[in-house]
């Protein structure tokens, strides 16, 4: 329902739109791509130079293309206007090699100088510049590549064979027609679809098209005056790159599952009915031939709704009154155009506000050599996998560890293997608790630390780094640094909590002693410590929370539910650690 309100009101405002436009064809998913579907791989290409003869002279122009097997839908040839080379032959004629189409040369400001010989070949249906340069000169558009990559009837001796057979065809027919002037290499930025990494075919289309700049404006000012914030702040500038060079978004897209376009075109008048609810008649002219638009639309026009469709748009919903906006939203730099700007945009359009008020951009998942984990490569760490091996905490620390902003994150399985060791440190911890509180009869529960200026060294030393840690940590989540923290708390758990404090412990540890100042303020300790590693190791956490606590008949019901360990100043003990200090250089050096 959301989906089809959006299109409906979008439509109603002029902001949607069918026509034809140059889009991004898949020949292999035989669909259309947004430009953000698009990847672009550096590949070694050729530059071919090729004469075209000017009629009636036994003068020719020298056209550099990557693609010679488009030079069959020419239909002319442009100069920069400012190149006095070619001044003269502004409204001349030349003959199309192979074809012996004539076509004009014209004057346009496209035409770069100093690329090849200055002088570029015009083929509107097949290339985004020439398509727009043929709408300013009223140029024909010959389609010579279909939607399966093949060579259509236009391509004349060529019709049927593959592109890329086309091309090697056609250059050793200008080869022996003597009009190949030279070959030079040349490296492209192929565009390849997303998906399936076959080369996109730029194809003339009537597709469905949202136009995108009355929505980007809004979003790029909430940016500017600071109501949305990007983590890490270069990630701003990027935003605006391509914000203030927006595109119309084409939203229609050729396959077999997706959102059907609330669209339907009459039979008897050709008009189309757009509506919320399925018609029964055409809203033009009444006829009952109708028949809804078989595209679907684009799996980032629903996704861009997911802020306000979630919680019950377009229905005023408790949920939607109460979390919307939300205040951050963490994502990966991959998806900051297909999703985040899109959010934006939509929720600023149906919701009058932002859907968020920070944007955390974390780095990708790579392998031991950071390189991008892919299928092909076979370099694909399965999560489930792992968490069936390692456990689900220890992956989460491991990916935490390597989070640091701005940076992606390097996976391995040794990483994997050390925080199964810390999770097994922290269980096996518990567990002697456990047992030593059996034998001192004391129950669980979460006890209240005891005044610290009376403990003994080893008490106020251990609240004053946990202290310590809780500061760290605090300051390290708040300004996303999440390896920060987890690192932190590593530290702390395994080389002062466990490490010092129980081993010292132990030694004031007695069978039958009761609920002690030493069961209270190890107990309180550790139950503190748990909740601060709570959001990096939840399972575990929880676990041990309850054991702990079970006996505790006002706690909250779970650990996630009690508040997160913030800083206490009457904690903090610098002359206890720096004895500390000193008593552990002693140990050590002995």
């Amino acid at each position: 329902r959301a989906v089809r309100e959006v299109f409906v009101r979008l439509y109603e405002k002029g902001l949607i739109y069918r026509g034809q436009y140059m889009i991004n064809w898949c020949p292999r998913c035989h669909t259309a791509l947004s430009d953000l579907e698009v990847v672009y791989d550096p590949t070694p290409g050729n530059l071919w130079h090729i004469k075209y003869p000017l009629e009636g002279s036994d003068r020719y122009l020298v056209v550099a293309t990557t693609r010679p097997e488009t030079m069959l839908g020419d239909t002319a040839c442009a100069v920069h206007p400012d190149d006095e080379r070619y001044k003269d032959l502004h409204g001349a004629t030349v003959i199309l090699p192979l074809l012996g189409r004539k076509i004009p040369v014209i004057a346009d400001p496209i035409a770069d100088p100093e690329f090849g010989t200055g002088v570029v070949k015009v083929t509107p249906a097949h290339d985004p510049n020439d398509f727009e340069m043929g709408n300013r000169h009223n140029l024909p558009r010959i389609k010579v590549i279909d939607e399966t990559g093949k060579i259509t009837a236009e391509g004349g001796p060529y019709a049927g064979l593959d592109r890329f057979e086309a091309r090697k065809k056609v250059v050793a027919d200008l080869d022996a027609q003597g009009l190949l002037v030279k070959v030079e290499p040349y490296e492209l930025s192929l565009s390849k679809c997303q998906r399936c990494k076959t080369p996109v075919e730029p194809l003339v289309s009537t597709q469905w098209f949202v136009k995108t700049k009355p929505l980007a404006e809004p979003a790029i000012e909430v940016v500017k005056t600071g109501r949305i914030r990007f983590i890490p702040e270069n990630w701003t500038k990027t935003y605006f790159e391509w914000m203030y060079n927006i595109r119309d978004w084409c939203i229609s897209r050729q396959l077999w599952w997706g959102h059907r376009i609330p669209a339907w075109h009459c039979k008897s008048c050709g008009g189309v009915t757009v509506a919320r609810e399925d018609p029964k008649k055409c809203s033009h002219c009444g006829s009952g031939e109708i028949e809804q638009d078989p595209d679907v639309l684009d799996t980032w026009f629903s996704s861009a709704l997911w802020p306000f469709s979630t919680m019950g748009w377009p229905e005023e919903t408790e949920d939607l009154k109460r979390y919307y906006p939300t205040s951050l939203l963490i994502t990966g730099f991959d998806i900051l155009f297909f999703w985040v700007a899109r959010m934006i945009m939509m929720g600023l359009e149906f919701m009058g506000d932002v859907p968020f008020r920070q944007v955390y951009i974390h780095g990708l998942v790579r392998d031991a050599e950071r390189q991008k984990m892919s299928k092909t490569k076979g370099n694909v760490i399965d999560p489930l996998e792992v968490t069936e091996k390692y456990g689900t905490d220890a992956v989460r620390m491991s990916l935490l560890q390597g989070a640091a902003p701005g940076t992606d994150i390097v996976l391995t399985e040794e990483r994997m293997v050390a925080s199964r060791a810390f999770a097994n440190k922290i269980w096996n911890a518990a567990r002697f608790l456990f047992l030593k509180m059996q034998a001192a009869g004391v129950e669980p529960h979460i006890p209240e630390s005891e005044a610290l200026e009376e403990a003994p060294l080893e008490d106020r030393w251990i609240f004053s780094r946990l202290n310590r840690c809780a500061e760290q940590v605090n300051k390290a989540i708040a300004n996303y640094r999440y390896h920060e923290a987890a690192q932190t708390l590593w530290h702390f758990f395994w080389h002062e909590f466990c490490d010092w404090y129980v081993e010292l412990k132990k030694l004031r540890l007695e069978e039958g002693s009761g609920l002690n100042r030493d069961w209270r303020n190890l107990l309180t300790a550790f139950e503190t410590a748990l909740r601060l590693l709570h959001p990096a190791m939840p399972f575990i956490t929880e676990e041990l929370w309850q054991r702990m606590a079970k006996g505790s008949e006002a706690r909250p019901r779970s650990i996630a539910l009690a508040p997160y360990p913030q800083p206490r100043g009457e904690w903090s003990d610098e002359e206890a650690e720096r004895r500390m200090e000193l008593l552990q250089e002693i140990i050590v050096s002995a």
